[in-house]
């Protein structure tokens, strides 16, 4: 197995690692799955929903990488599966954030027996260069266990929403508020182009609007979810309101486009994409088993 990375434009430096920052804030371990052309981020931290992991996120390697260069398990199965702990990576690699930044390398390596995820930072000014390395360790996902680390199937959606980009920072700021009062949130979707969220306790219900939304537009044949083929007009789901906000720390990453997929009753799922990033979260209702 080999692993060797390059990301020269400082832009795509940055990107990489506000990438890094919004995973640690969603989940506490990733897995890193790297094949010749995709590096995907799974995260299973909470209960698992449709037999799979809770979010999964997709980068294009060339959209971040000048360089990328692996070669899998074997020839049959080139991918390899890194798991690493969030928080560690995203503490240890700040000289990312350097304005001094110009290049970063990223190798797959062995120290000790251990194997590691090696950051080569370089740093420049106008006296000096050098360059930091970060040994982050980890650990290599054995192919027996790449099954469950594979993208869930969601069941047919019943109502789709797109919510605007300058939409998001206020649908997470007032999920923030609602956390204090209860532990649930119902969302409710409605095809008119709404979407309301309510959270109820024994003293207190409260419940916030938005209005102008629309149905998210794919080209034909190009849907990335099946429709239900039964026509609804209203489609809502009860789900753990701290866990959705936690997605919703993502709105770090400036999403181009937010995608709400309501399953009646059963699941919520997300959809953010960047112009590198494709993420989607997997949120099943309440008190599901």
């Amino acid at each position: 197995m080999r692993f060797r990375g390059k990301i020269v434009d400082v832009v795509c430096i940055r990107k990489f690692d506000t990438i890094i920052n919004a995973v640690s804030k969603i989940a506490k371990t990733c897995i890193m799955r790297l094949t010749p052309d995709k590096i995907c981020l799974i995260m299973t931290e909470g209960s698992s929903v449709v037999g799979g992991p809770a979010a999964w996120g997709e980068i294009d390697q060339d959209s971040l990488f000048s360089e990328y260069n692996m070669e899998g398990v074997t020839t049959d199965h080139n991918e390899i599966h890194i798991e690493f702990s969030t928080d560690s990576m995203h503490k240890n690699i700040t000289t990312l954030k350097s304005p001094n930044v110009r290049g970063l390398k990223m190798k797959l390596t062995k120290k000790k027996s251990v194997p590691n995820l090696t950051f080569e930072v370089t740093l420049s000014s106008s006296t000096s260069s050098r360059q930091v390395i970060h040994d982050i360790p980890v650990q290599i996902v054995p192919r027996l266990c790449w099954q469950g680390y594979s993208i869930p199937e969601l069941p047919p959606v019943d109502l789709s929403l797109c919510l605007p980009c300058q939409e998001i920072k206020r649908l997470k700021t007032v999920v923030e508020k609602f956390r204090n009062l209860g532990s649930n949130l119902t969302l409710t979707a409605r095809k008119e182009g709404s979407l309301s969220l309510k959270v109820e306790s024994d003293e207190v219900s409260v419940t916030g609007h938005f209005g102008d939304l629309r149905e998210p537009n794919f080209r034909a044949n190009q849907v990335p979810w099946k429709i239900s083929e039964e026509e609804m007009e209203i489609a809502s789901v009860k789900v753990d309101i701290k866990r959705f906000h936690t997605f919703l720390l993502a709105e770090m990453l400036q999403p181009e486009r937010f995608v709400l997929n309501v399953v009646d009753e059963e699941i919520l799922h997300l959809l953010l994409v960047t112009s590198e990033l494709v993420l989607q979260f997997y949120l099943p209702r309440s008190g599901r088993r």
